[in-house]
């Protein structure tokens, strides 16, 4: 069956860069999820709406995917992912006025496991480090920087780098040994962004999201955690209310350039994983 806003939301997908693998694997997902909802749920199927969806309903759909399928722990984490990712853009976009999702967690992780901050304290040592390719420091930089890859993988995106103003003298040192590494290779692609391909493609120079998760993996086993930038940009955002609590939610707008939809959204996340690690 088709689910509310199919449409809307797979080109919202799109737009972020993903693979059409993946963004099939989210259809799919979402689909499943919803005809589980019209077989199984008598209230849902007599008012299908969204806000008749509630957090008993996913925990029973996840738990069929133990008792039925026998979903291994991973592929549930990853359903859940794509079911978030779906009610957080609803949410987002004034779509919908509830988040079931919210108090939801996957199968044995917690806060530090799925929002790690420990990379933003060690961000020093990380930018230092020859042995990380520099396509992956700079993808932790620029969030660290709130930006995230749908951003910084676009054209252009130079404009905004090279507005962008070291905070210390490790960040300076870094920018400075990133722009001699990438000038040649923005000369030989005739091409000012940063995140470029290796290979000569003088009509599509820029490196695609799926180019840039294969260095993310490769330097994720150096460096012991996911470098999943969706995650790693969440991090950075959690961090940050943590941090500034005092602060008014227009300042926070600001310094996060974020709409008050999504502080509203990533706020509430904050509140329900404190409330569950206590």
């Amino acid at each position: 069956m088709n689910y509310p806003y199919q449409t809307q939301f797979l080109t919202f997908l799109k737009n972020q860069q993903l693979s059409r693998l993946t963004v099939t694997a989210y259809d799919q997902s979402i689909t499943d999820f919803f005809n589980y909802l019209a077989v199984n749920n008598e209230g849902f199927a007599a008012n299908p709406s969204l806000d008749n969806i509630f957090d008993r309903d996913i925990e029973s759909y996840f738990a069929s995917l133990t008792t039925e399928r026998h979903s291994q722990n991973t592929t549930k984490n990853k359903i859940l992912s794509h079911i978030n990712r779906y009610f957080k853009y609803l949410f987002t976009h004034q779509l919908t006025t509830h988040l079931p999702t919210i108090d939801i967690h996957g199968n044995k992780r917690n806060i530090d496991q799925q929002f790690a901050t420990k990379w933003l304290t060690q961000l020093e040592d990380i930018l230092a480090d020859n042995h990380i390719h520099f396509y992956t420091r700079m993808t932790l930089f620029l969030i660290s920087h709130g930006y995230q890859s749908s951003e910084f993988l676009q054209p252009n995106f130079y404009l905004v780098y090279d507005q962008l103003l070291p905070q210390n003298e490790f960040e300076k040192n870094f920018i400075s040994t990133f722009n001699a590494y990438i000038s040649p290779i923005q000369a030989s692609q005739n091409s000012k962004d940063i995140f470029l391909k290796q290979r000569l493609n003088l009509k599509s120079p820029q490196l695609s999201s799926a180019a840039l998760h294969k260095y993310l993996d490769r330097d994720a086993n150096y460096l012991g955690f996911s470098i999943s930038p969706a995650k790693l940009y969440q991090s950075y955002v959690l961090m940050t209310l943590a941090k500034q609590q005092q602060s008014t939610d227009t300042q926070l707008e600001e310094t996060l350039r974020m709409d008050p939809q999504s502080l509203l959204y990533y706020k509430q996340l904050l509140l329900s994983m404190q409330t569950k690690k206590n």
